[in-house]
């Protein structure tokens, strides 16, 4: 296959055009300029000339910049222009604005920081919180078995090894002994989380209230209700539900400790006696 011929093409030999038909017209070759015919350089300026100079001819460039023979090259070289520094003004004894707002950064950051560490370790420790509790609201113990719904039981504190209490004022001590006041009877609200009403006055129920560990709870919101946690050692803890990491807790002294300020140590932990179940016995896991 033949490449095709480029445009635009002559006609071919012999070729007439059709009746009509505007007769071929090669086209028009360029005109190529008169070799130039100077030979050598132009005339100097003549002020008094009334030739074909109507202004005098442009300034040479600076720097001596002017006409080179035949065969030579000028160079011009543009000398390097020098950067200037323009300092800001600075107030006497004291440092500049750019130091001033440069410390300012830093500290923001700093903060910024340790804001970002403060949180993360709280967010930690708020997740670990999570997953204890879920753990503990699916262990089954013999221990925690005792906590079911219509057992009385007695709570012995494992700093003074006396029995939890309600006084007739609904104050809370640990040094109570067999008697009634010192004895709870159980509402178990599943995942290991329990009501305790006191035998003696069975409208005194344990509580958390205003930061406060104290008998005087009416039963019926998350002030009494207690998260159970089993220590290693079959002692438990009892942990407000309505306030996270508050603890029912004893001090040497048998009274009671700030719920706030008490985490799952000695003073929180007591032992689990029972006194009274309508099952006639607990069923042990």
């Amino acid at each position: 296959m033949s490449k095709a011929p480029a445009y635009p093409q002559l006609p071919p030999q012999g070729y007439a055009p059709p009746p009509g038909a505007a007769q071929y017209v090669p086209p028009a070759q360029p005109t190529q300029p008169p070799p130039y015919a100077a030979a050598g350089p132009p005339p100097a300026y003549n002020p008094n000339y009334q030739g074909g100079y109507g202004a005098p001819p442009p300034q040479a460039p600076p720097g001596g910049y002017g006409y080179a023979p035949p065969g030579q090259t000028n160079v011009y070289i543009q000398p390097a222009a020098v950067p200037q520094v323009i300092m800001p003004a600075r107030k006497p004894g004291g440092p500049s604005m750019g130091y001033k707002a440069t410390a300012a950064a830093g500290s923001a950051l700093g903060g910024l920081v340790s804001l970002t560490g403060k949180g993360l370790s709280a967010l930690a420790k708020g997740v670990e919180r999570e997953i204890n509790h879920a753990v503990d609201g699916t262990k089954v113990s013999h221990t925690l078995a005792l906590f079911t719904t219509g057992n009385v039981l007695q709570l012995y504190s494992r700093v003074t090894q006396r029995a939890l209490r309600v006084m007739p004022n609904g104050a809370v001590d640990g040094l109570g002994g067999q008697e009634p006041a010192a004895q709870f009877i159980i509402t178990n609200c599943g995942s290991n989380q329990v009501v305790l009403r006191n035998i003696a006055n069975p409208a005194f129920h344990l509580a958390v209230l205003g930061g406060v560990t104290t008998g005087t709870g009416n039963g019926s919101d998350k002030s009494c209700i207690f998260r159970l946690h089993e220590s290693v050692s079959n002692f438990v803890t009892l942990e407000s539900v309505m306030c996270s990491n508050h603890h029912v807790g004893i001090a040497q002294n048998g009274m009671v400790t700030a719920p706030g300020m008490t985490k799952k140590g000695n003073p929180a932990m007591f032992s689990v006696k029972l006194v009274y179940s309508p099952f006639g016995q607990v069923q042990r896991h």
